[in-house]
């Protein structure tokens, strides 16, 4: 669903209060926060007990509470708020970053040199970001800063939300300096204990430059792309689903798919790798091409109703001009059933199938699904309803958060004494089976990390 509203109004709870720009809060301070946090969850969330229940929430921000230390920083607060929400384990339900890493990047703060992995048991260097970090693959790493490896990893997955044990433990991994930084605020050097050396290894930090440069992905030139592998095979691959307008989707499908039936393409390739998600609508869009026969995005949507929601939902979903008609708001399934809800309560929205356009049906074509660890939100979306409905093949990694889940961070929050903002997911999005479970989407046919899943698919093809 909809990844983050920016422009949703940041709403302010409790008694008004004085701006706090001091780095230190207080004990007093930061017990306020968090009340305000939990009543915005409770009040904005569609069910915040759903992998937590009220009692064990209530234990956790209690021992919580008592263990706050008499003061601490802004950043040290938001790490606590942190362990908070990944408690709750909603990924959509979250705070940002950003402010923080800005900030200690501008005053020079350096970060760990090299992201590990684990395997046979232990932790070992994986992709070093530095030529000076002496990170060598076949060394097993025993501790860092006197801290053992897996206490290390524990304080980590406290802070770590990504639902799934298994994502946890590849965000960890792969982003392993992140985490150092989040969790410890450990500046260089860093003593290193290999299991092969009776002393620590001192090594030195990187910039985040590097880290950057090192680590991220290529540049993404185009949000859609249409490719051709080979003369009877089209490849279709969509960065996510949010950053423009509907209306270039739709162009891009109407296109896309009437040059495919003109060139009488047979195998479809859809690449969603790394695809963070967005409208789910403009998923169904692009379903009505291909499909073989009629299909849903999810086969329920539960919308926690309040003012507030309300608004931003009509700002998102109804055209301005016709937001003072509110019988037509009845057009819109989710509108409707929003309407007729009342406040503090859950609207229901059984979806409808959508009908595949004619074309689909007389230029029928063979799907491969690509998705990894990061198709995330409406693209996890997108990969179930091909799953449940067997529109198509999907290859490649189990996608990146639940088959049913939470989504449509509608609502924002700001703390009134850190100033630290959230936002909290209004939605819970039931798979199209309308099976929810506690996994994510597996691919029909799993690969190894190292073999790529477009060249898999390519090679299966054939010319």
């Amino acid at each position: 669903m909809i990844k983050v509203i920016f422009a949703a109004v940041i709403l302010m709870l409790g008694a008004a209060q004085k701006m706090f720009s001091q780095d230190m809060l207080s004990k007093k301070q930061m017990v306020h926060d968090i009340d305000v946090m939990v009543y915005g969850i409770n009040y904005s969330h569609v069910n915040p007990y759903h992998y937590r229940n009220r009692e064990e929430w209530d234990i956790f921000v209690k021992q919580m509470k008592a263990g706050l230390p008499d003061s601490l920083s802004n950043f040290g607060f938001w790490r606590k708020t942190e362990q908070l929400l990944v408690f709750m384990n909603d990924a959509h339900t979250r705070t940002y970053p950003w402010k923080y890493r800005e900030e200690y990047v501008a005053r020079g703060g350096l970060f760990f040199p090299f992201n590990i992995q684990k395997k046979d048991g232990g932790y070992y260097p994986l992709q070093s970001f530095s030529s000076n970090s002496q990170a060598d693959a076949s060394r097993r790493i025993i501790s860092i800063n006197g801290r053992p490896m897996d206490t290390i990893y524990s304080a980590m997955k406290k802070q770590c939300g990504k639902e799934l044990d298994f994502l946890d433990e590849r965000a960890i991994c792969e982003s392993f300096p992140y985490y150092v930084w989040k969790v410890y605020g450990w500046e260089p050097p860093y003593a290193i204990m290999y299991s092969d050396i009776e002393a620590p290894i001192m090594t030195e930090g990187i910039t985040y430059g590097q880290l950057d440069k090192a680590g991220a992905p290529s540049q993404k030139k185009e949000v859609c792309t249409l490719t051709f592998p080979n003369e009877s095979s089209a490849l279709i691959t969509i960065a996510d689903f949010d950053t423009k307008p509907r209306s270039y989707y739709r162009k891009f499908y109407r296109k896309t798919f009437r040059e495919l039936n003109r060139r009488g393409i047979k195998n479809l390739v859809i690449d969603l790798r790394g695809n963070d998600g967005g409208d789910d609508r403009y998923c169904e869009d692009m379903a009505r091409y291909f499909a073989g026969k009629p299909f849903r995005i999810s086969s329920r949507t539960m919308w926690k109703v309040t003012p507030e929601f309300r608004k931003n939902f009509a700002q998102m979903y109804i055209p301005g001009v016709l937001r003072w008609a509110k019988f037509l708001y009845g057009l819109n399934e989710h509108a409707g059933a929003i309407r007729k809800t009342k406040d503090g309560t859950v609207a229901v929205v059984e979806h409808k199938e959508h009908k595949p356009f004619r074309s689909a049906l007389k230029h029928p074509k063979k799907v491969y699904l690509l998705i990894d660890n990061d198709t995330f939100s409406a693209s996890s979306m997108f990969a179930a309803m091909v799953k449940d409905y067997r529109l198509g093949m999907l290859v490649g990694q189990p996608t990146g958060n639940l088959s049913s889940f939470y989504a449509d961070p509608l609502i924002w929050y700001m703390l009134p004494n850190s100033r630290i903002t959230f936002q909290v997911s209004t939605s819970f999005n039931v798979r199209p089976s309308g099976m929810p479970d506690n996994d994510s989407i597996q691919p029909d046919i799993l690969l190894p990390k190292s073999e790529d899943a477009l060249e898999y698919v390519v090679k299966l093809i054939g010319d």
